[in-house]
């Protein structure tokens, strides 16, 4: 059996780790080093298994000198991938590998990352998923009638469904929408934009939009793409386009582009009920992860939170 090593993020094999998140089982976008670096300003460590045979990213910040591990913004899951099938055994592993400098961690794990260690602190966290590889008419079918109502409702009024590059917009879109969910906005912004801007270059990613008949933008969003899934990861609607329910419109668009094809739709979401409903409308399901959470803090610093 190899051994796992903890890697400090100098001494990480680029080029070998993004070969195993392009051939894990359970590759997903944010494993790859151009996400890590971005998103975490290349303040990533890892754990890796023998020459890159399985990976975990450990993500983390710094905080009264103390180093501790958690999730990014806009990046639902990480954990360990692999080319093989990852057993709890390997898992738990990973885990008792972390190093004890890492005094917290508040990290997700990935879907098929399942823990049976009873000492382990998880939340059990929803995302919803559809299943693509199927004729549009078939999808469409599986809509609920008050999702097939908005989008008849906002196709009487006239739209066009654009591809665009146009990642200004859909930053500005999205912010303006949602930013007050979001510390440091400017320089978030900033951040997943360049992420955003670099999937583009990798083929990684894609931005797509709604506008009127009369030229008017009602919706933009952008949707990572690798390992055979489509991330719904930043988009949102104007204020004309709240009007006229846009956001169904974006949804269907997008569905209906890839339908027929061996990709799965990832929704990002939710546990917040309301944005569950929303996403269950367009036929999808529910599938877990894991949230998990230690706590190795001396007392007198228990109040270190995420940020």
């Amino acid at each position: 059996m190899h051994k796992i090593k903890y890697l400090t993020h100098r001494e990480i094999d680029k080029a070998k780790w993004d070969k195993t998140i392009g051939k894990s089982y359970n590759g997903l976008v944010y494993g790859y080093s151009f996400f890590l670096d971005t998103m975490a300003n290349k303040q990533w460590d890892a754990l890796v298994l023998g020459d890159y045979d399985a990976v975990f990213p450990l993500v983390w910040r710094s905080k009264f000198g103390i180093k501790y591990l958690y999730q990014p913004y806009f990046c639902q899951q990480l954990g360990v991938f692999s080319p093989t099938k990852i057993s709890s055994q390997l898992l738990d592993q990973f885990l008792e590998h972390i190093p004890s400098k890492f005094r917290y961690f508040n990290i997700h794990l990935n879907y098929e990352n399942i823990i049976f260690k009873p000492n382990i602190n998880f939340i059990n966290r929803t995302t919803y998923q559809l299943n693509l590889n199927q004729a549009y008419i078939n999808l469409y079918d599986n809509y609920s009638d008050d999702a097939k109502k908005n989008i008849a409702k906002a196709t009487l009024k006239g739209f066009e469904y654009e591809k665009t590059k146009a990642l200004e917009t859909v930053t500005d879109v999205f912010f303006k929408a949602y930013g007050m969910h979001y510390p440091q906005q400017e320089i978030l912004k900033s951040t997943i934009k360049g992420c955003m801007q670099k999937a583009m270059e990798l083929n990684k990613g894609f931005c797509r939009s709604i506008i009127s008949e009369n030229g008017e933008l009602w919706s933009a969003g952008f949707f990572f793409m690798s390992n055979g899934y489509i991330h719904y990861a930043i988009a949102a609607p104007t204020d004309a386009g709240k009007m006229v329910g846009a956001t169904h419109l974006l949804i269907d668009e997008v569905i209906k582009e890839f339908s027929n094809q061996a990709l799965i739709f990832d929704f990002e979401g939710s546990d917040i009920k309301s944005v569950a409903y929303f996403y269950s409308k367009f036929g999808s399901h529910k599938v877990h992860y894991l949230q998990i959470l230690a706590n190795r803090l001396p007392f007198w610093c228990r109040f270190l939170k995420k940020g």
